[in-house]
């Protein structure tokens, strides 16, 4: 390999192994946690409130590097779900995502 071209090559790896990071999403949830629904606040009335829920991932790669907002979200919406779910709830609203970390309130619905 010609000595100008190795960094570049090990940019184009680290590159490819961010992309492919930030692609997987490292939460998966059992299928009855996935029937768990996610309301906004002004959908609840009809409902009982079962308690208050904290979840938390990684929100950076390394450092400072950033994963994507929408996967972030994503894995906080369904580990919110299976806590859900072990509480005995069927529905989450969501109060907050700052850093990684998830706030939501737990109901029981029709």
């Amino acid at each position: 390999m010609i000595p100008a071209t190795k960094p570049l090559a090990i940019a184009l790896i680290i590159s490819a192994s961010f992309s492919l990071t930030n692609a997987c999403t490292w939460v998966k949830i059992p299928p009855e946690a996935a029937q768990v629904v996610l309301l906004p606040a002004d959908r609840v009335n009809q409902c009982h409130r079962v308690g208050q829920i904290n979840s938390s991932v990684r929100a950076n790669l390394i450092g400072s590097i950033a994963r994507n907002t929408d996967k972030v979200r994503n894995e906080l919406d369904n580990l919110a779900r299976q806590q859900a779910l072990q509480m005995g709830a069927n529905t989450i609203v969501r109060q907050s995502i700052v850093n990684g970390k998830g706030t939501y309130i737990a109901y029981g619905c029709p």
